[in-house]
């Protein structure tokens, strides 16, 4: 076997394509393999209409990026048939290793592909040898091409939350599937009108507006209004998490209001203070029940805090609203002004709260769906647009098959 059909067979390359010759550039530090069409071809599909016996009418030079071959980079040169056909003219043929209007072979795109939903976009760029903005153009083909083929038919429960792309304060709205657990849906914003943006991309995707019955959301106003417009038929479900992020807030300000009065408080004692005791070591453990004797009013506090996280704990809405009844006449009761407001502005949205229990609907999903979104940001660190961001969301939290039609860079051999 000489080294041209070993190149072919490495590439693959199957008649009426063959590789004609194979050299080194730059002393050498590119390997150029050229390409052409055995020398008896006459005649080729038209790529329009597929007519099988189209004569060729002349042939153009085309260059194509390829995976390295060794340590060198490799590149396709071919003189690529245009053909005469009856019905639709001269048009080029499509060639085998390549789609059309790419410079890369669809190998190198797979690669890509499968580095970018492993590792930082501009890290593939150096693996590769290329440039992370023609990267970037191989992401957005292959996903924004997945995405608009999505059919949202079965979707009838959503959670919709913010979260921050960049610093800055620059925000996007995301909505997730709660029962596939997918993103379907990332815009700008975070105002009313991004759920009017996401109820007619559902429309476009052969969803619903009927269909949505369920939606789980933080107690923003914007979203509640977007909701109450655009998702008129959707029960409104109010997010536990973000719910104790505001019982959380309000025990934060008591502690700062301590601190101020007495000076400040022992060193450790904003971490000994902060998230559930269950994640405590011993010793910070420790010094927070010392502090909560010590100081009664962060004692005070601490327990509302951790008798709120108990209204889901229960097996039926009935005993959590009495659970929160409890908890309401505590709270207006304590003497602590974030707490009181907490506790009017909880029962002002209680049915959304209490609606948990129509399906138990956790912000599990909404938790891991922020986690992912976090390693988006840092996979597409340096990238300069939302575009960017929400590709490479997409690709890692959206269950699509962008490369399902591309060749696998990783054969496993039987």
């Amino acid at each position: 076997m000489d080294s041209n059909e070993l190149f072919a067979q490495a590439l693959p390359l199957t008649y009426p394509w063959r590789i004609t010759s194979n050299r080194f550039e730059d002393k050498p530090g590119k390997l150029v393999l050229h390409v052409s069409v055995e020398s008896d071809t006459k005649k080729l599909p038209c790529p329009c209409c597929e007519e099988k016996e189209c004569p060729i009418h002349d042939k153009r030079e085309r260059r194509w990026r390829h995976l390295n071959f060794w340590q060198y980079e490799t590149q396709l040169i071919a003189q690529v048939p245009r053909v005469k056909c009856k019905k639709c003219g001269v048009h080029q043929v499509k060639v085998p290793w390549a789609r059309e209007g790419s410079g890369f072979t669809l190998l190198f795109e797979a690669m890509a592909m499968r580095l970018s939903a492993e590792m930082a976009v501009s890290k593939v760029g150096a693996i590769m040898e290329e440039n992370d903005q023609r990267i970037w153009s191989i992401i957005h083909h292959y996903v924004e091409k997945a995405w608009k083929k999505s059919c949202w038919d079965e979707v009838q429960r959503i959670a919709v939350d913010e979260t921050s792309r960049r610093k800055g304060h620059k925000y996007v709205t995301v909505f997730l599937n709660l029962d596939s657990h997918d993103l379907l849906f990332m815009t700008p914003g975070k105002d009313a009108e991004t759920i009017g943006k996401f109820a007619k991309q559902l429309v476009g995707f052969h969803g619903s507006v009927e269909n949505i019955n369920e939606i789980a959301m933080d107690m923003s106003r914007a979203f509640q209004r977007g909701a109450a417009q655009y998702l008129p038929d959707a029960k409104k479900v109010f997010d536990r998490f973000h719910v104790m992020q505001m019982a959380g807030e309000a025990f934060d300000e008591v502690r700062k209001t301590v601190a101020k009065e007495m000076g400040g408080l022992e060193k450790g004692a904003h971490w000994a203070l902060r998230g559930n005791a269950e994640r405590l070591s011993d010793k910070a453990l420790e010094m927070r029940e010392r502090i909560c004797v010590k100081y009664n009013k962060i004692g005070r506090a601490m327990g509302l805090k951790e008798g709120l996280q108990d209204l889901w704990c229960y097996d039926t809405r009935e005993a959590a609203e009495e659970h929160f009844g409890w908890f309401y006449s505590w709270a207006v009761r304590s003497r602590l002004k974030p707490f009181k407001k907490l506790a009017k502005s909880l029962k002002k949205n209680l049915e959304g709260i209490l609606d948990y229990y129509a399906n138990w609907t956790t912000s599990a999903a909404i938790e891991a769906l922020n986690g992912k979104l976090q390693l988006a940001r840092r996979r597409a660190r340096g990238y300069r647009n939302f575009e960017n961001f929400r590709a490479i969301a997409y690709w890692i939290a959206g269950n699509l098959q962008p490369a399902t039609k591309l060749p696998n860079p990783f054969p496993v051999q039987s």
